[in-house]
């Protein structure tokens, strides 16, 4: 637990210095989005309803909304009430690091019975580069996997020997993980249908075979209850939240298909190719920061093929069986090397994958086939335990190898990776002057900017608490563009034209601005250092015509709305 403490204090080192206004994670990428849903839920369930609909973003209107990770945000309530929202992304980060690291040490220690095996597999799991490469992205709810490797070690206990009390445990930690993230739950099942399609294969030749069917179809209805009961109500608010007319994040089947193949695919390459090799390189053809971090590390790989060819090799069969279907669903619908499709016969090369998603509806859902690879690197860690616990077995000791093979392992992670280490950080402090907004809407500009980066307007609400029209990673809000006066900003933004047009349509400016505070918009804040000088000027121009000069300094410069001439 010690050493899983000292990597987990080697994560969080970039922000404890100052554990509230600093946060895990790149600026330009998820950090505020999911800052603002730990504050989110907590806000709505001290109030006493359910975080199923917000009217602090998508202004006018509002809509549904189930924020992804509900799970974290109410698992570290009590270190928000405590210490505000930054403070419980930071620790919940770092908790969620702790328990992979606790979480594959358990499976391992049950599959191999090496202390040693089982200490390198946890270091190994929590210092995965994919982890890193989240907590760069600031997607919080990808690093709850702790709670995988805790599933598949109850469900491996429960198939070995299936008593009601084991198989409720196995339900309740399968549910657990799976409602802390959809993918994990799918992993865990994929491994839960291979251990009952191994204990089927070993019913014929075991006595009592009818017995032991009895037991486990009984055992199996008492985990798939206790599994039901968990996530059941999670699952069917997260559904009815995309369905809603409403709803202001949405799975629309063509777009998950489209991010699918142009945005997260999986490059072979980038499983193995040492130092910063990102394929796809989100910043050169979309001008994103998020990075695509697969590498799964030859200080895991090398012991792991040890296991398979050494004398635990049967026992390793299985787990290397299981890691390669993870590998090859990492691998997403179409065969992707080198930056580009591999093309047989004018068609690119499909995968297992690929009939998966046509053929099974949670499939169709999944737009990150890449996250299969943490799975890929669990089954590692654990083959690799198996081949630390056959060098036991023929009695060297292992304490030296396994230090050696850890010390490997976060070297190469920190430094031959793709990951980036130290983790960036976010600065969450907000200027006093939010407090004041208040008694309406909050338009923050510029609009026009990479939407991750622009997200980071929507953490002034942990401040003034009023609605702002952008939802989560919405390109432009509808409402922007069809009233006269917000559509006009915009378009001043977009132009390349250093000065304000000599005429400017007065009378859908008045009309739009007359329109836009009965629904509400009080405020409109300009942060200066996103604008280039020209955009600022123009811009700054026409709202001292159409709006109350309120507060400036050099950094924001506030305009109020009601009352204006």
């Amino acid at each position: 637990m010690g050493l899983f403490l000292l990597v987990t204090l080697g994560w969080l080192a970039p922000v404890l210095p100052a554990l509230g206004t600093r946060a895990l994670g790149h600026p330009g990428n998820d950090v505020w989005n999911h800052i603002w849903g730990y504050w989110e839920v907590a806000q709505s369930l001290t109030a006493g309803h359910l975080p199923i609909h917000t009217d602090l973003l998508a202004w006018p209107h509002g809509g549904a909304l189930w924020f992804i990770d509900t799970f974290d945000a109410v698992l570290t309530l009590p270190i928000q009430w405590l210490a505000g929202p930054v403070v419980a992304y930071n620790l919940g980060i770092g908790l969620n690091v702790l328990l992979c690291g606790i979480g594959a040490y358990v499976l391992a220690l049950d599959v191999s019975a090496s202390w040693a095996g089982a200490l390198f597999a946890g270091v190994a799991y929590m210092s995965a580069p994919h982890l890193l490469g989240q907590a760069y992205n600031g997607i919080t709810e990808t690093m709850a996997a702790g709670w995988l490797p805790l599933a598949i070690a109850a469900c491996r206990r429960a198939t070995h020997d299936p008593r009601p009390g084991r198989a409720a445990l196995a339900g309740l930690a399968f549910g657990l993980n799976a409602v802390a993230n959809w993918y994990y739950g799918m992993f865990a099942g994929i491994a839960l249908g291979g251990l009952l399609l191994r204990a089927l294969a070993a019913l014929p030749g075991s006595p009592a075979a009818g017995r032991r069917v009895q037991r486990g179809a009984f055992a199996l209805l008492v985990g798939a209850l206790v599994t039901g009961l968990v996530v059941a109500g999670p699952f069917l608010l997260f559904l009815q939240s995309m369905a809603a007319p409403d709803a202001i994040v949405t799975r629309d089947p063509s777009f998950v298909w489209m991010t699918l193949v142009m945005h997260n695919m999986t490059d072979v390459v980038a499983l193995f190719h040492p130092g910063r090799f990102y394929s796809p390189d989100l910043k050169a053809a979309f001008d994103e920061d998020l990075i695509v971090v697969i590498y799964l590390g030859f200080s895991l790989l090398v012991p792991a093929a040890i296991a398979l060819l050494g004398p635990l090799r049967r026992r390793a069969g299985s787990w290397g069986a299981l890691t390669l279907v993870y590998l090859v669903l990492t691998l997403g619908p179409f065969l992707y090397v080198g930056g580009r499709y591999l093309v047989v016969d004018g068609r690119w090369l499909p995968l297992p994958f690929l009939a998966l998603f046509k053929w099974f509806p949670l499939f169709s859902r999944i737009s990150h086939a890449y996250r299969f690879s943490l799975a890929v690197t669990l089954g590692l860690a654990v083959l690799s335990s198996l081949a630390i616990a056959a060098a036991e077995r023929r009695g060297r000791r292992a304490g030296l190898a396994v230090g050696a093979l850890i010390f490997a392992r976060l070297v190469e992670t920190a430094g031959l990776s793709s990951a980036v280490v130290p983790i960036p950080w976010s600065d969450t402090s907000l200027a006093p002057i939010y407090h004041q907004l208040t008694g309406g809407a909050v338009l923050d500009l510029p609009v026009t900017m990479p939407v991750l980066a622009r997200s980071q307007w929507i953490i002034s609400q942990l401040s003034h608490g009023q609605p702002i029209p952008y939802g989560l990673n919405d390109p432009l809000p509808y409402y922007l563009y069809v009233n006269h006066y917000t559509r006009y900003l915009v378009e001043l933004e977009r132009s390349q034209v250093a000065l304000l047009p000599p005429v400017v349509p007065s009378l859908d400016l008045v009309a739009g601005r007359a329109e836009a505070t009965s629904r509400g918009l009080r405020w409109i804040v300009i942060h200066k250092d996103a604008y280039p000088t020209a955009q600022y000027r123009k811009v700054a121009q026409l709202l001292d015509e159409t709006a109350t000069a309120f507060y400036d300094d050099d950094a924001l410069r506030i305009y109020r709305l009601d009352g204006a001439g």
